[in-house]
């Protein structure tokens, strides 16, 4: 395996670099690159291993059949995906994950990794999983909470106030393209750009490409 920093990344905390990287080599695991747009685990795909991504993005999606996607979740740098599957007796996606930007990951798979569950350090590793596994349910929360507001601009102004939540300041960037972002509140990406205009010749808001500035009354 490639030789990585790892320390720092939350799957890791409270664990020494030489005792991942034996445990990682242990369990087997592997790094793979991705380029821009290429899926990494497709709906109904058997998903065995845990995606931890060292760099880039990866967006899960739903799509229909008719090819509209809904983006769920963007997650960056040290973050999970495909956990809920690789832990599940049921390890069917129901969901699809690309790579938004490229992106390397590192494949964990569970079910070797399981094996040592005797060891302290891989304890210690399954307690860290889990509590990422709570903070992922609580970004699907906060989905949840915009998608469900009644009109365009509570949907907006929703997305808005928690993305200025996280960053602790009323000037942020938007993590999303505009297309993207259309796609994460379920709207039309003209409307949500007709509605952005309109807050800021409201009052609500000032916008400079990606960056945001709320203004408060």
């Amino acid at each position: 395996m490639n030789h990585k920093n790892y320390e720092g990344l939350p799957l890791f905390r409270d664990m020494e670099e030489s005792r991942i990287r034996e445990i990682l080599l242990t369990a087997g695991c592997y790094i793979r690159n991705f380029k821009k747009g290429n899926y990494i685990y497709e709906e109904n795909e058997i998903i065995r291993s845990i995606g931890l991504i060292l760099s880039g993005h990866v967006y899960m999606i739903r799509e229909d059949l008719w090819g509209e996607k809904d983006i769920l979740v963007r997650m960056g740098r040290g973050e999970l995906f495909g956990e809920n599957f690789a832990c599940s007796p049921h390890p069917a996606s129901s969901v699809t994950f690309y790579a938004q930007e490229e992106a390397e990951v590192l494949f964990i798979p569970y079910d070797r990794l399981l094996r040592h569950a005797g060891d302290g350090d891989v304890l210690v590793f399954i307690k860290n999983l889990i509590a990422m596994m709570t903070s992922k349910s609580q970004e699907l929360m906060r989905k949840i909470n915009v998608i469900s507001r009644k009109s365009l601009r509570a949907k907006i102004q929703c997305f808005l106030s928690m993305e200025a939540e996280k960053a602790g300041s009323c000037d942020f960037t938007i993590p999303f393209s505009r297309e993207d972002m259309a796609e994460y509140i379920c709207a039309n990406r003209s409307a949500l750009s007709r509605e952005l205009r309109a807050m800021e010749k409201d009052g609500l808001i000032t916008l400079q490409g990606r960056k945001c500035h709320i203004l408060q009354k």
